[in-house]
């Protein structure tokens, strides 16, 4: 099974050879054993000739761990099943005057002990919306 480099070439239907000619970088370079990691250069290269920015979105999230903590993980899916997603949930968020809650929570710039807990859970809503926005931007299609 090839890993996200060897996946996204695959995907573009490109061979290693052609790949590795237009980086340009050995075959070996492209680090799809699994064994080597490619430099961030070369997988800015590969998303550009692969046509998949989302290549570098899973590069930075297995390489830094700081990414990892900060990036939502983003699960790849259909374009119409992520628009989907992202359209329900923001009619859900809206439907539920979460914004309004937001804004009586932020407008003194304090959030107290007592409004935490729904600003918390008010955050996680939001973090969910932008991973599916996310999925929209890196969906299977695009």
């Amino acid at each position: 099974m090839p890993n996200i480099y060897g996946a996204a070439r695959i995907a573009k239907g490109i061979t290693q050879e052609r790949a590795a000619d237009a980086i340009p970088c050995s075959v070996r370079s492209l680090a799809e054993s699994g064994v080597r990691i490619p430099p961030s250069e070369t997988v800015v290269r590969m998303a550009e000739i692969y046509d998949a920015q989302y290549l570098c979105y899973q590069h930075l999230r297995q390489t830094s761990e700081i990414a990892q903590r900060l990036i939502p993980d983003v699960r790849e899916c259909d374009l119409p099943e992520a628009v989907l997603r992202l359209i329900d949930q923001i009619y859900d968020f809206a439907d539920a005057r979460e914004d309004r809650r937001l804004i009586t929570i932020a407008k003194d710039g304090v959030i107290d002990e007592r409004e935490r807990p729904e600003f918390d859970r008010i955050v996680s809503k939001l973090d969910e919306i932008v991973q599916s926005a996310l999925a929209v931007a890196y969906n299977k299609g695009g």
